[in-house]
């Protein structure tokens, strides 16, 4: 479970790379093609060697005057010149209006790479009647953050005799730079470890890859991670066989495996390279491919468990020993919100699409889709409220870490790290519904609200702090448990939902994003779920 989760939030930019070379000398009708607000009735012409605003320009600019670029000049940047020009849509002589929406995308992208704090835009009258000089000044934040840190406690088995367990820690940084050098490539690591359990990540970005407006990203991880099934299983399992290796101690049976737990042990090493673009100054497009091996370790021969009043055979979702998954996937991102951190009005949506199959030398043949929405809008008082949703679902044959948890749904559970379950707490079934008898699902829903006190704005280490209260319902089930209900409940227990809910501090910080909340705690608390194996 996260106590202190730190990143920036704000997403990767893409615009065409302009040819900024110096423009030639204007041809003696260039003011008259441009219009140039020298020759405008009642417009404000623009003084030799002056600057003005560009908001300003743009609402003298009533009649749709039009300049014709001189070249860009760029101030107060520690990255490097040549990349924010990257962002620069215009083209050295190319004739523009102050109102064209690109003008405000091209501010709007150089704030969305997270390197800067702010970024103004303002005009100069150029050498030549009619020409311009577009003038972007930024002032540069801190990219390198800590991208993750957590920490707790997990339930784990205390020795290989007993099915009693014990909490044991667990922890994981993350740290990443998104303006490498100032080169604006972004780089990430993380690592988590915990007793039986690591992972390791590693993730590239370039927002411009070469001035094309494509981005290239890149990520390579491995997880050694075990997944436990069922509710009081019973199970037949035996010792994998044992690797004899000269001068080392013969590796002994896991303590899982001889408690007879319902536990697959394996390790997950993937490779994946992805491209986007922008459809518009809200909306980018994704596309990437995932390859990944999964060499199962350790897996019950079979196992079933009690669901409900029946008992049934455990479905473990993964093949034996050696398997390969290949994906694509496609998504879709808006994002209007005025902040990435600390917003106070705008949305945020975003739609995956996930394709695995045995053209792309997949074996497994599955399909995941999910989509979300959150909606923020201030209160005459000067408070903020947020409305979400999400929903997502699978179909076909989807290895286990692909369906969805209650720990990705619910703010009570300690959260999945580098997509490691660390703990086996089930959801605290608060409502008393038959969501008790679900682990991983391939149906998924939430609805929820945040409500947002702001108690600070300005400068420094923090830049802003919010409080914050929300709340939700959120669903976990199959679709085959949604035609044929789970025996033993009646009525409205039927129907797999439970609630949550979180309270504390956000802050946006030179780290990045810091979140201190009630839910922080979980995961140094004892099990508060019913039913646990």
């Amino acid at each position: 479970m996260p106590v202190v989760s730190a990143q920036d939030g704000a997403r990767p930019s893409a615009t065409p790379q302009p040819n900024l070379a110096e423009p030639p000398a204007p041809p003696p009708t260039a003011a008259a093609a441009t219009g140039s607000v020298d020759d405008q009735d009642g417009a404000t012409a623009l003084p030799a060697g002056e600057s003005v605003d560009f908001s300003e320009t743009k609402s003298e600019s009533s009649n749709a005057i039009r300049y014709a670029l001189e070249r860009v000049e760029i101030h107060g940047n520690r990255t490097r010149t040549a990349v924010i020009r990257r962002f620069v849509s215009l083209k050295s002589g190319e004739l523009f209006d102050v109102t064209d929406p690109s003008i405000d995308h091209i501010r709007y992208r150089l704030l969305g790479t997270g390197w800067f704090d702010d970024v103004k835009l303002s005009l100069k009258r150029g050498k030549h009647k009619g020409w311009v000089v577009l003038v972007i000044e930024v002032k540069e934040r801190n990219t390198v953050v800590v991208d993750r840190f957590v920490a707790g406690v997990a339930r784990a088995v205390s020795g290989s005799s007993t099915k009693k367990d014990s909490l044991r820690p667990y922890a994981g940084l993350g740290l990443a730079d998104s303006n490498l050098f100032g080169l604006g490539i972004g780089v990430a690591g993380a690592a988590v470890v915990s007793q039986n359990q690591y992972g390791l990540d590693f993730g590239y970005n370039d927002p411009m890859l070469f001035g094309s407006g494509y981005s290239l990203t890149g990520r390579v991880f491995h997880n050694y991670a075990r997944e436990f099934f069922g509710q009081n299983p019973t199970v037949s399992i035996s010792c994998p066989p044992q690797r004899i290796v000269p001068g080392a101690t013969p590796e002994l049976c896991d303590p899982d495996v001889k408690a007879s737990r319902a536990v697959v042990i394996y390790h997950r090493t993937g490779f994946g390279v992805g491209t986007g673009h922008d459809i518009s100054a809200q909306l980018r497009y994704t596309l990437d491919w995932l390859g990944e091996v999964v060499a199962v370790g350790t897996k019950p021969d079979a196992a079933i468990t009690q669901r409900g009043r029946d008992i049934v055979p455990i479905d473990f979702r993964i093949h034996d020993a050696t398997s390969v998954v290949s994906s694509l996937r496609v998504g879709f991102l808006y994002d209007d919100r005025d902040h990435p951190v600390l917003t106070t009005r705008g949305d945020l949506g975003t739609f995956h699409a996930r394709f695995a199959s045995a053209l792309l030398g997949s074996s497994y043949d599955f399909a995941r889709f999910e989509g979300s929405f959150q909606h923020w809008f201030s209160l005459p008082w000067g408070h903020v409220l947020r409305l979400g949703a999400l929903v997502g679902t699978v179909f076909g044959d989807a290895p286990f870490f692909y369906d969805f948890y209650a720990a990705d749904l619910s703010d009570l559970l300690p959260a999945r790290v580098l997509e490691l379950n660390l703990d086996r707490r089930r959801t605290p079934n608060l409502l008393h519904t038959s969501i008790a008898a679900m682990d991983m699902e391939d149906l998924a829903g939430r609805i929820d609200f945040q409500y947002q006190l702001p108690l600070q704005r300005g400068g420094g280490f923090v830049r802003g702090l919010d409080a914050y209260l929300g709340a939700g319902l959120f669903l976990l089930t199959s679709r085959q448990d949604l035609r044929i209900a789970i025996s033993g409940y009646h009525g409205l227990s039927r129907i797999p939902v439970d609630l949550t809910f979180d309270l504390g501090v956000r802050a946006d910080t030179e780290i990045g994003l810091v979140k201190l909340g009630f839910s922080t705690l979980i995961g140094f608390l004892p099990d508060l779920s019913q039913g646990n194996p």
